[in-house]
């Protein structure tokens, strides 16, 4: 049998089709409610406090400006977010502490929406250098609105 590099060439961008396939289902969707959010905003007695939120399929980000920034190691002073804003942390490592006196760890890759405009705030201790894009939204951005709620059971 003759076989051309043509040939050599469909026959083996075949195989390595199948090869890749071979044993694997389709991709499965990521499950409801894999992305949490650490949500820093102001109680009602002036105190920066936290909870997670769960977001519910993919969402868009009314995005007013980003922002990126570093700072090195070390204490913050007390302080108040300057607008509503989600934080990523893309390098290092920080412990917030937050009014009511809890302390979060926040690492690489975290998400967290800061919007404790008012009252005591939070500081932050940078436990190594710390890399953070700020994604700044529009003061009426609804944080609980746009996580969504669980799908229904189908």
């Amino acid at each position: 049998m003759d076989t051309s590099r043509r040939d050599l060439l469909i026959m083996g961008s075949a195989l390595t089709a199948l090869a890749a396939t071979a044993g694997h289902a389709a991709i499965d969707p990521a499950p409801a409610g894999l992305m949490e959010v650490l949500h820093i905003h102001t109680g009602p007695d002036g105190l920066s406090r936290a909870s997670r939120v769960t977001v519910y399929g993919n969402k868009p980000i009314p995005v007013v400006q980003i922002t990126a920034g570093s700072i090195g190691t070390g204490l913050t002073n007390w302080g108040t977010a300057p607008q509503k804003r989600f934080s990523i942390n893309t390098v290092g490592d920080l412990d917030v502490e937050l009014g009511d006196g809890t302390h979060h760890r926040i690492g690489k890759g975290d998400l967290v929406f800061i919007e404790d405009q008012g009252g005591k705030g939070h500081r932050s201790n940078m436990l190594t250098p710390v890399a953070n894009l700020f994604i700044i939204v529009p003061d009426d951005f609804d944080l609980l609105a746009w996580a969504g709620t669980p799908p229904a059971a189908g």
